[in-house]
């Protein structure tokens, strides 16, 4: 399947103005009539694939129907690749010995080492975690993978919020709030700030709105606890 984006030389954002523009400076530069003699084919050909990009990507619904089958086909394109690499990961792999497709039929981790004693519930607990945690992170690795793949078409992907994500938000967040006390309780620029607030009114207008905000949404988590642990 031709990448008609990469005919025109153009990213998959690309807007309508943009897409007209770029073919019609394609079409100058490649068109048969200013060719040399030897290099007309290959130009017709060049042609050929530039008119039939600008017929799709120009039309709305052609174009919406054309990037669905171009993203299922980048993701075939992705998932294969992923397989070669953690393929070639595998094949790299020191041989332990491990019996692993005994193991796994059988689910007894004391099979996992020749001529070892058998494992204790302590050490097998262990195991699960480890596979758990090596299969969770085979996931996200392949995942962002898979994102800068896209990012790097044009597509635009959004991040999903997972708990980690949220963890480190909220991280950055009270960081942010120890600075501004710090900064708020420190006597210059305490004054500084009282100054400038003082000062612009475009300012205090931006501060008193936030506040307001604030202290609403503190008098809403306050009443919601009320609701649910003060009994009346």
């Amino acid at each position: 399947m031709n990448n008609y984006y990469e005919i025109l030389e153009v990213s998959k954002n690309a807007s309508k103005e943009i897409i007209e523009k770029a073919y019609k400076v394609l079409a100058k530069k490649y068109h048969p009539d200013v060719q040399k003699e030897e290099n007309r084919a290959e130009a017709e050909q060049k042609m050929k694939l530039l008119n039939e990009a600008y017929e799709i990507l120009s039309d709305d619904t052609r174009k919406k129907q054309y990037d669905l089958q171009l993203e299922e086909e980048l993701k075939l394109e992705m998932q294969e690749e992923l397989n070669r690499i953690n393929s070639n990961r595998v094949e790299k792999q020191p041989n332990n010995n491990y019996k692993y497709e005994e193991t796994k039929k059988s689910n007894n981790y004391s099979d996992y080492y020749e001529n070892e004693q058998p494992l204790t519930n302590k050490e097998i607990k262990k195991i699960k975690k480890e596979e758990k945690r090596a299969q969770k992170e085979y996931l996200e690795n392949n995942e962002k993978i898979y994102r800068n793949y896209l990012r790097s078409l044009g597509y635009k992907v959004k991040e999903k919020w997972t708990l980690k994500k949220i963890g480190k938000l909220l991280k950055v967040i009270l960081i942010i709030i120890i600075i501004c006390i710090i900064l708020w309780y420190f006597p210059p620029t305490h004054k500084i700030i009282i100054e400038t607030y003082e000062n612009n009114q475009v300012i205090k207008v931006i501060i008193n709105i936030i506040s307001k905000i604030v202290i609403a949404l503190m008098q809403g988590i306050v009443s919601f606890f009320k609701e649910i642990f003060i009994k009346k």
